[in-house]
């Protein structure tokens, strides 16, 4: 027996791989500097909004990961937010103070 069919596909975003020296040793910097911790840089973990603009600029992705992420009712702690919040600040101040992009 033969079954007859038609498949077509959409992409709506290519996966993509974007690496900016100057981003990610900017925000490894940040990240120890707060946390006192060596971050582990990964490519894991799904897709991203990212794909759209990886094209246009350089990007890096780094929040919050939780059990609850991308559930009803998610959730983390206070203190998670406030420690993200710095490692941020931290990171404006590395790129635009001490970096490059001031030459």
């Amino acid at each position: 027996m033969t079954t007859k069919y038609k498949l077509s596909s959409k992409v709506s975003g290519e996966s993509f791989f974007n690496y900016s020296n100057i981003l990610t040793d900017s925000l490894v910097r940040s990240i120890k500097k707060i946390t006192r911790c060596n971050p582990i840089l990964s490519t894991t973990g799904g897709t991203s909004d990212a794909r759209f603009i990886s094209e246009i600029c350089p990007v890096v992705e780094f929040g919050l990961v939780g059990k609850t992420m991308h559930k009803v009712n998610e959730m983390v702690e206070i203190s998670s937010i406030d420690k993200l919040t710095k490692i941020y600040h931290q990171f404006i101040k590395n790129i635009f103070l001490k970096n490059k992009f001031n030459k």
